[in-house]
C-alpha cells in the first residue's frame, strides 16, 4: 500500500517523503511535480497555479490523484490543497495510508516567506491571507481520519522513525 503524506505547504511532505522513500526503498511521487511534468513549460508550481487559475489547477490535481490508483508501494507527497476536495480524500484513502504532517503557523510562515510568495496568498496582505488559509485548511486536515506527526519539534530521524512506525501496519 502507498504511504501518502498531506499537510500545509512547507510542512515537510516532500522533504520527509523523499527520505522515507529512500529508507523504505520505494518510489517517491510528488503530485506537484506530476503537474509540472504535464505542463508544457518547466515552471515552478506557483506560476502554473497563476497561469491556470485555481479551478483548472485543481482539475489537474484531480487527474494526478486519479492516476495514483495504479501505484501500490510508493511514498506520495500531496500538494497542500489536494486534500481540500472530498472526492480526492476518498480516492486517496483507497490508494494508501494517509499521514498528516502538521506544522505550526509560525513554522509555516517562516518557511514559506523564505521563498517566493505562493500564488494562493494575497500579495497585498500576505500574513493575514496566509493565516486565513492556514486556519481554514488546518480544520480540514484535522477532520481527516489519519495519524498526525508534528514536524515542528522533532528532528528528521524521529520524524522518519514515526512515519515508518505508522506505515508498517498498513504497508507490509
Amino acid at each position: 500500500m502507498n504511504i501518502i503524506l498531506f499537510g500545509f505547504k512547507c510542512s515537510g511532505k516532500t522533504h520527509f517523503g523523499k527520505m522515507l522513500a529512500q529508507e523504505l526503498n520505494r518510489p517517491f511521487i510528488d503530485t506537484d511535480e506530476r503537474i509540472i511534468e504535464g505542463f508544457s513549460h518547466s515552471l515552478p508550481i506557483s506560476q502554473i497555479y497563476r497561469i491556470l487559475g485555481e479551478k483548472e489547477f485543481r482539475n489537474q490535481e484531480n487527474v494526478v490523484i486519479q492516476s495514483l490508483a495504479q501505484n501500490t508501494r510508493s511514498v506520495i507527497a500531496l500538494g497542500g490543497g489536494t486534500i481540500l476536495n472530498p472526492e480526492n480524500v476518498k480516492k486517496l484513502q483507497k490508494t494508501g495510508c494517509l499521514i498528516y504532517l502538521a506544522a505550526s503557523f509560525k513554522t509555516v510562515q517562516q518557511r514559506i516567506f523564505k521563498k517566493d510568495t505562493p500564488a494562493f496568498i494575497d500579495a497585498n496582505d500576505p500574513i493575514n491571507s496566509l493565516r486565513t488559509i492556514y486556519d481554514e485548511r488546518t480544520k480540514i486536515y484535522e477532520s481527516i481520519r489519519a495519524p498526525k506527526i508534528d514536524t515542528d519539534n522533532l528532528d528528521d530521524a524521529r520524524i522518519i522513525a514515526g512515519l515508518i512506525s505508522i506505515s508498517l501496519g498498513d504497508t507490509e
